[in-house]
Protein backbone atom coordinates (compact mmCIF):
# COMPACT_ATOMS: atom_id res chain seq x y z
CA UNK A 1 0.00 0.00 0.00
CA UNK A 2 1.16 3.49 -0.60
CA UNK A 3 2.08 5.71 2.08
CA UNK A 4 -0.77 8.11 1.31
CA UNK A 5 -2.68 5.56 1.73
CA UNK A 6 -2.36 5.13 5.45
CA UNK A 7 -4.48 6.98 7.13
CA UNK A 8 -1.35 7.04 10.06
CA UNK A 9 0.75 8.88 7.84
CA UNK A 10 -1.66 11.72 7.69
CA UNK A 11 -2.44 11.98 11.26
CA UNK A 12 1.38 12.50 11.91
CA UNK A 13 1.71 14.70 9.47
CA UNK A 14 -1.33 16.97 10.41
CA UNK A 15 0.10 17.20 14.16
CA UNK A 16 3.14 18.07 12.97
CA UNK A 17 1.82 21.03 10.32
CA UNK A 18 -0.81 22.25 12.93
CA UNK A 19 1.89 22.85 15.64
CA UNK A 20 4.11 24.29 13.35
CA UNK A 21 1.51 26.40 11.95
CA UNK A 22 0.60 27.63 15.29
CA UNK A 23 3.70 28.69 16.31
CA UNK A 24 4.99 30.17 13.14
CA UNK A 25 2.09 32.11 12.59
CA UNK A 26 1.78 33.69 15.81
CA UNK A 27 5.25 35.08 15.56
CA UNK A 28 5.20 36.06 11.92
CA UNK A 29 1.89 38.40 12.52
CA UNK A 30 2.72 40.17 15.75
CA UNK A 31 3.34 43.50 13.43
CA UNK A 32 -0.23 42.87 11.84
CA UNK A 33 -2.05 45.72 10.43
CA UNK A 34 -4.89 44.19 8.54
CA UNK A 35 -6.59 41.21 9.26
CA UNK A 36 -8.75 40.71 6.77
CA UNK A 37 -5.32 41.56 3.99
CA UNK A 38 -3.33 39.04 5.90
CA UNK A 39 -6.11 36.23 5.83
CA UNK A 40 -6.26 36.80 2.14
CA UNK A 41 -2.28 36.54 1.92
CA UNK A 42 -2.81 33.30 3.58
CA UNK A 43 -5.46 32.24 1.06
CA UNK A 44 -3.67 32.66 -1.52
CA UNK A 45 0.06 31.32 -0.54
CA UNK A 46 -1.89 28.30 0.11
CA UNK A 47 -3.41 28.00 -2.82
CA UNK A 48 -0.35 28.02 -4.51
CA UNK A 49 1.26 25.41 -2.18
CA UNK A 50 -1.66 23.30 -2.94
CA UNK A 51 -0.84 22.88 -6.63
CA UNK A 52 1.84 20.45 -5.51
CA UNK A 53 -0.32 18.02 -4.41
CA UNK A 54 -2.48 17.55 -7.03
CA UNK A 55 -0.55 14.78 -8.30
CA UNK A 56 -0.47 12.84 -5.06
CA UNK A 57 -4.41 11.97 -5.61
CA UNK A 58 -7.00 10.97 -8.01
CA UNK A 59 -8.05 13.48 -10.57
CA UNK A 60 -12.08 14.15 -10.42
CA UNK A 61 -14.79 16.37 -10.59
CA UNK A 62 -18.48 15.43 -9.68
CA UNK A 63 -20.60 15.89 -12.59
CA UNK A 64 -23.72 17.05 -10.31
CA UNK A 65 -24.27 20.60 -10.28
CA UNK A 66 -25.74 20.80 -7.34
CA UNK A 67 -22.65 19.80 -5.20
CA UNK A 68 -20.41 22.63 -6.63
CA UNK A 69 -23.57 25.15 -5.45
CA UNK A 70 -23.09 23.34 -1.79
CA UNK A 71 -19.24 23.53 -2.50
CA UNK A 72 -19.88 27.64 -3.23
CA UNK A 73 -22.02 28.10 -0.28
CA UNK A 74 -19.54 26.60 2.21
CA UNK A 75 -16.90 28.66 1.03
CA UNK A 76 -18.55 31.30 1.73
CA UNK A 77 -18.79 30.26 5.44
CA UNK A 78 -14.91 29.33 4.96
CA UNK A 79 -14.09 32.71 3.84
CA UNK A 80 -16.02 33.96 7.41
CA UNK A 81 -14.45 31.74 9.44
CA UNK A 82 -10.75 32.29 8.08
CA UNK A 83 -11.01 35.94 8.59
CA UNK A 84 -11.95 34.89 12.72
CA UNK A 85 -9.57 32.55 13.14
CA UNK A 86 -6.80 34.64 11.91
CA UNK A 87 -7.84 37.26 14.40
CA UNK A 88 -8.33 35.14 17.30
CA UNK A 89 -4.98 33.47 16.78
CA UNK A 90 -3.23 36.66 17.46
CA UNK A 91 -4.80 37.16 20.36
CA UNK A 92 -5.21 33.65 22.29
CA UNK A 93 -1.80 31.15 22.89
CA UNK A 94 -1.85 28.17 20.55
CA UNK A 95 -2.28 25.97 22.64
CA UNK A 96 -5.52 27.47 23.55
CA UNK A 97 -6.58 27.82 20.21
CA UNK A 98 -5.95 24.26 19.67
CA UNK A 99 -8.64 23.35 22.18
CA UNK A 100 -10.90 25.88 21.60
CA UNK A 101 -11.15 24.02 18.29
CA UNK A 102 -12.61 21.32 19.78
CA UNK A 103 -15.89 23.30 20.28
CA UNK A 104 -16.83 22.74 16.42
CA UNK A 105 -17.92 19.05 17.65
CA UNK A 106 -19.68 20.24 21.00
CA UNK A 107 -21.91 22.28 18.22
CA UNK A 108 -22.34 19.49 15.69
CA UNK A 109 -23.73 17.73 18.23
CA UNK A 110 -25.78 20.17 19.26
CA UNK A 111 -27.72 20.68 15.67
CA UNK A 112 -27.91 16.93 15.31
CA UNK A 113 -29.98 16.75 18.13
CA UNK A 114 -31.98 19.65 17.68
CA UNK A 115 -32.48 19.89 13.64
CA UNK A 116 -32.19 16.55 13.14
CA UNK A 117 -33.76 14.83 15.73
CA UNK A 118 -31.03 12.60 16.60
CA UNK A 119 -30.93 10.48 19.32
CA UNK A 120 -29.69 11.96 22.72
CA UNK A 121 -26.60 9.89 23.95
CA UNK A 122 -25.54 10.64 27.39
CA UNK A 123 -21.60 9.71 26.37
CA UNK A 124 -21.80 12.22 23.88
CA UNK A 125 -23.36 14.70 26.20
CA UNK A 126 -21.14 14.10 28.76
CA UNK A 127 -18.21 14.77 26.73
CA UNK A 128 -19.94 17.79 25.11
CA UNK A 129 -19.93 18.72 28.79
CA UNK A 130 -15.86 17.87 29.68
CA UNK A 131 -14.84 19.94 26.61
CA UNK A 132 -17.06 23.30 27.23
CA UNK A 133 -15.73 23.03 30.97
CA UNK A 134 -12.40 22.77 29.50
CA UNK A 135 -12.94 25.56 27.24
CA UNK A 136 -14.82 27.95 30.56
CA UNK A 137 -11.72 26.85 32.19
CA UNK A 138 -9.16 28.81 29.86
CA UNK A 139 -11.22 31.58 30.96
CA UNK A 140 -10.78 31.41 34.34
CA UNK A 141 -7.92 33.33 35.11
CA UNK A 142 -7.18 35.38 38.89
CA UNK A 143 -10.26 34.58 40.75
CA UNK A 144 -12.25 36.05 37.69
CA UNK A 145 -13.74 34.92 33.98
CA UNK A 146 -11.88 36.73 31.23
CA UNK A 147 -13.79 36.58 28.30
CA UNK A 148 -11.50 38.90 25.46
CA UNK A 149 -12.71 39.55 21.97
CA UNK A 150 -10.30 37.04 20.58
CA UNK A 151 -11.76 34.25 22.84
CA UNK A 152 -15.51 35.10 21.25
CA UNK A 153 -14.34 35.27 17.65
CA UNK A 154 -12.90 31.78 18.04
CA UNK A 155 -16.30 30.25 19.72
CA UNK A 156 -18.19 32.27 16.58
CA UNK A 157 -15.42 30.51 13.78
CA UNK A 158 -16.39 27.15 15.72
CA UNK A 159 -20.05 27.77 15.35
CA UNK A 160 -19.80 28.66 11.92
CA UNK A 161 -17.47 25.68 10.90
CA UNK A 162 -20.11 23.38 12.55
CA UNK A 163 -22.83 24.20 10.06
CA UNK A 164 -20.04 24.48 7.34
CA UNK A 165 -19.53 20.92 8.44
CA UNK A 166 -23.34 19.79 8.34
CA UNK A 167 -23.99 21.13 5.32
CA UNK A 168 -20.29 19.67 3.52
CA UNK A 169 -20.62 16.17 4.08
CA UNK A 170 -18.75 14.08 2.67
CA UNK A 171 -17.99 16.53 -0.25
CA UNK A 172 -14.27 16.60 -0.55
CA UNK A 173 -14.61 12.71 -1.85
CA UNK A 174 -15.72 13.85 -5.00
CA UNK A 175 -12.56 16.48 -5.89
CA UNK A 176 -9.20 15.73 -6.34
CA UNK A 177 -8.17 16.88 -3.17
CA UNK A 178 -5.42 19.09 -3.75
CA UNK A 179 -7.83 20.99 -6.08
CA UNK A 180 -10.87 21.22 -3.73
CA UNK A 181 -7.97 22.59 -1.33
CA UNK A 182 -7.48 25.37 -3.77
CA UNK A 183 -11.46 26.00 -4.00
CA UNK A 184 -11.83 26.12 -0.62
CA UNK A 185 -9.54 29.06 -0.12
CA UNK A 186 -8.94 30.59 -3.03
CA UNK A 187 -13.11 31.74 -3.46
CA UNK A 188 -12.97 32.71 0.34
CA UNK A 189 -9.93 35.10 -0.25
CA UNK A 190 -12.11 36.49 -3.56
CA UNK A 191 -15.13 37.08 -0.99
CA UNK A 192 -12.99 38.74 1.52
CA UNK A 193 -11.37 40.67 -1.07
CA UNK A 194 -14.48 41.91 -2.12
CA UNK A 195 -16.31 42.95 1.07
CA UNK A 196 -13.25 43.97 2.72
CA UNK A 197 -12.39 46.04 -0.07
CA UNK A 198 -8.57 44.73 -0.14
CA UNK A 199 -6.85 46.21 -2.90
CA UNK A 200 -3.12 44.71 -4.36
CA UNK A 201 -1.36 47.94 -2.35
CA UNK A 202 -3.02 46.70 1.17
CA UNK A 203 -1.68 42.66 0.80
CA UNK A 204 1.87 44.33 -0.46
CA UNK A 205 1.79 46.34 2.90
CA UNK A 206 0.47 43.77 5.06
CA UNK A 207 3.00 41.47 3.18
CA UNK A 208 6.37 43.71 4.04
CA UNK A 209 5.24 43.85 8.21
CA UNK A 210 5.40 40.04 8.38
CA UNK A 211 8.18 37.71 8.98
CA UNK A 212 8.93 36.54 5.26
CA UNK A 213 10.14 33.07 5.86
CA UNK A 214 8.11 32.38 8.71
CA UNK A 215 4.85 33.48 7.02
CA UNK A 216 5.72 30.86 3.86
CA UNK A 217 6.58 28.31 6.48
CA UNK A 218 3.12 29.30 7.72
CA UNK A 219 1.35 29.06 4.66
CA UNK A 220 2.67 25.98 3.10
CA UNK A 221 1.86 23.97 6.80
CA UNK A 222 -1.26 25.76 6.67
CA UNK A 223 -1.79 23.97 3.06
CA UNK A 224 -0.70 20.86 4.62
CA UNK A 225 -3.03 20.83 7.52
CA UNK A 226 -6.13 21.34 5.38
CA UNK A 227 -5.22 18.21 2.96
CA UNK A 228 -4.43 15.81 6.07
CA UNK A 229 -7.22 16.29 8.19
CA UNK A 230 -9.44 15.69 5.07
CA UNK A 231 -7.25 12.58 4.21
CA UNK A 232 -7.03 11.58 7.30
CA UNK A 233 -10.76 11.19 7.78
CA UNK A 234 -11.92 10.28 4.24
CA UNK A 235 -9.55 6.85 5.00
CA UNK A 236 -9.34 6.37 8.64
CA UNK A 237 -11.37 5.38 11.12
CA UNK A 238 -13.47 8.80 12.69
CA UNK A 239 -13.45 8.11 16.33
CA UNK A 240 -9.26 7.33 16.11
CA UNK A 241 -8.67 10.34 13.99
CA UNK A 242 -10.53 12.69 15.96
CA UNK A 243 -9.05 11.89 19.23
CA UNK A 244 -5.56 11.65 17.75
CA UNK A 245 -6.09 15.37 16.24
CA UNK A 246 -6.98 16.49 19.56
CA UNK A 247 -3.23 15.74 20.97
CA UNK A 248 -2.55 19.30 19.01
CA UNK A 249 -3.57 21.02 22.57
CA UNK A 250 -1.23 19.15 24.54
CA UNK A 251 1.98 19.43 22.01
CA UNK A 252 1.68 23.37 21.72
CA UNK A 253 1.34 23.29 25.44
CA UNK A 254 4.29 21.39 25.23
CA UNK A 255 6.14 23.75 22.55
CA UNK A 256 4.80 26.89 24.48
CA UNK A 257 6.85 25.77 27.67
CA UNK A 258 10.16 23.99 26.48
CA UNK A 259 10.65 26.25 23.41
CA UNK A 260 8.90 29.56 23.73
CA UNK A 261 9.18 29.29 27.92
CA UNK A 262 5.88 29.92 28.08
CA UNK A 263 5.26 28.78 32.03
CA UNK A 264 2.11 30.71 32.38
CA UNK A 265 -1.01 28.93 33.24
CA UNK A 266 1.16 25.72 32.13
CA UNK A 267 -0.31 23.32 34.22
CA UNK A 268 -4.40 24.69 33.80
CA UNK A 269 -3.47 24.11 30.23
CA UNK A 270 -2.38 20.73 30.47
CA UNK A 271 -5.52 19.45 32.98
CA UNK A 272 -7.96 21.55 29.63
CA UNK A 273 -6.02 19.68 27.26
CA UNK A 274 -6.13 16.22 28.45
CA UNK A 275 -9.77 16.84 29.77
CA UNK A 276 -10.64 17.56 26.20
CA UNK A 277 -9.32 14.41 24.72
CA UNK A 278 -11.22 12.82 27.05
CA UNK A 279 -14.61 14.62 25.78
CA UNK A 280 -13.49 13.57 22.41
CA UNK A 281 -13.55 10.13 23.13
CA UNK A 282 -16.73 10.21 25.02
CA UNK A 283 -18.05 11.97 21.54
CA UNK A 284 -16.53 9.98 18.90
CA UNK A 285 -16.95 6.39 20.84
Amino acid sequence: MNIVDKWEFWVVIYLISEVVFAQTFKRCNRKMKNASALTVLLEIFTAVFAIFFIPLFQMKFPSNYVIYLILFVVTIIYALTDRLNIEARYGLDPSAFSMMKQLSTVFIIVFGIILFNEDVVIKKIIGSIIILFSNFLLTYNKGKICINKYFIMSVLSNFLFAVAMLINVDIADNFNLGIYTIITVSIPSVIISIFSKIKIKDLKEEYNLCDKKLFIVSAFTWCLMLISSVRAYQIGNVVIVASLFALTSILNCIIEVVFNKDRSAFIKKIICAILIILGVLLIRL
